[in-house]
């Protein structure tokens, strides 16, 4: 369920755009963010990443090295003791990787986002600021049962060019999404993933046997529902949240339509009193004089809603992927029992 928390301002905003458009890891980081991520599973694990720019192709974002973050602690988190605490601690070990020689120049973290449950205003502030430092960071996601169930459930995100020019435009209203073109479909973007292993790795996964074909009837054997009933449960929950976010925007859209027409209601009694003026030779009143005895509320800031649309958006192309694999085994399996039957 997401966090609700407003959402503004064009502090800490890049001003350039970022040049990668695809992120190369290595084989030993990928180990270590499916390892941390799988055994944290299903609290949460985050980490930093660390690269550079590929010398032989600047579209490329080389992840070389990374290190795991506490439990308690997370990227983009606004409490201010943990937040200073993490600070330290990546601080620190900056310090130690120094110490051995290692650049630790830094292009992100990576987080755990089982059944695609990631997006959410803690990320988005992160990528804000860690983008705001280095224009080519990225967050790496890694669904660890989306891994074991329906592939290799790991995934590079960025924020949008359209999302940066709406926030460094202040509030994220209805105007400010329609000019910049932002909708829930593009605040992220994702970029394409590949691994490299040193050559003595690939050397050894030529080499090593493959061994003797073996029975294995696990694509026939009906497949756990877990995955797909925790996706189907996020999905009602974050539905919950779009809802309530609704209901406070119809509330707002409401209170706008009261103001309205109680200006409507002055303006049109000011024109008949200086209709009536006009008739005695009298000077015509002000008639934007509405503007100091009404003020018309607020619009309340769309970045929630922008949020919960995205989540949902995951939540689908999660279930509409691993759905039909799951279904058709089920009938399947039911036409035989009818037909044994």
């Amino acid at each position: 369920m997401l966090t609700r928390r407003a959402q503004g301002g064009a502090a800490c905003i890049p001003t350039t755009p970022a040049t990668t458009t695809s992120v190369r890891v290595d084989g030993s980081v990928l180990l270590k963010i499916v390892r941390h991520v799988s055994e944290a599973h299903p609290g949460p694990a985050n980490g930093q990443l660390m690269g550079v720019e590929d010398e032989n192709d600047s579209t490329i974002l080389r992840v070389t090295h990374t290190f795991a973050l506490p439990a308690n602690m997370s990227i983009g988190d606004n409490d201010g003791a943990r937040s200073r605490a993490t600070n330290k601690y990546v601080n620190d070990m900056v310090s130690l990787l120094r110490e051995v020689n290692v650049e630790p120049n830094t292009i992100g973290w990576y987080t755990g986002g089982p059944m695609g449950r990631f997006v959410s205003p803690q990320l988005v502030e992160g990528l804000l600021s860690a983008q705001s430092t280095n224009r080519e960071a990225v967050v790496i996601v890694y669904d660890a049962p989306a891994s074991h169930l329906a592939g290799f459930g790991l995934r590079a995100y960025r924020l949008s060019p359209q999302y940066l020019a709406a926030r460094k435009e202040g509030r994220l209203t209805s105007e400010n999404l329609t000019k910049n073109n932002l909708s829930y479909k593009n605040v992220l973007v994702e970029l394409p993933v590949t691994v490299e292993n040193s050559h003595l790795a690939t050397m050894f996964l030529h080499s090593a046997s493959a061994g003797l074909p073996e029975n294995d009837y696990e694509d026939l054997a009906l497949p756990g529902d877990t995955y797909l009933e925790r996706s189907v449960e996020g999905l009602f929950d974050t539905v919950e949240d779009f809802y309530y976010d609704q209901g406070n925007y119809s509330f707002y859209q409401r209170q706008v339509a009261r103001e309205q027409a109680k200006i409507s209601q002055w303006q049109q009694k000011r024109k008949a009193e200086n209709a009536t003026r006009a008739q005695n030779g009298q000077e015509p009143l002000s008639t934007e004089e509405w503007k100091s005895l009404f003020k018309l509320p607020e619009e309340p800031s769309r970045a929630d809603a922008l949020l919960i649309s995205s989540q949902l958006d995951r939540y689908c192309e999660h279930i509409e992927g691993f759905g039909p694999t799951v279904t058709s085994k089920l009938f399947a399996a039911q036409k035989t029992l009818l037909d044994n039957a």
